[in-house]
């Protein structure tokens, strides 16, 4: 498949915007780990088996996580498409 030069500019940009989500979450995710002298790993599975509780903290934490792996996934893909 052919990509014209505005669809290759557009993907590019929206490269650039995910990497730019990407940092923001990962910083965001450190401080949570340094905070709470935890893993991301570790938080996920205790949080998800309810051993957490219910600070917004916690809630906060496990957005940034999800949104930090979609961010993550659609930059591979348009990684992929303009390679």
């Amino acid at each position: 498949m052919q990509l014209t030069n505005e669809i290759t500019t557009s993907l590019k940009r929206e490269h650039y915007l995910c990497t730019n989500a990407i940092a923001f979450y990962k910083k965001a995710i450190k401080e949570f780990e340094q905070k709470y002298h935890l893993t991301t790993h570790t938080f996920l599975k205790k949080f998800g088996a309810g051993k957490m509780g219910d600070e917004a903290d916690y809630f906060d934490w496990y957005a940034f996580a999800q949104l930090l792996s979609e961010w993550q996934k659609v930059r591979s893909a348009i990684r992929a498409t303009v390679q």
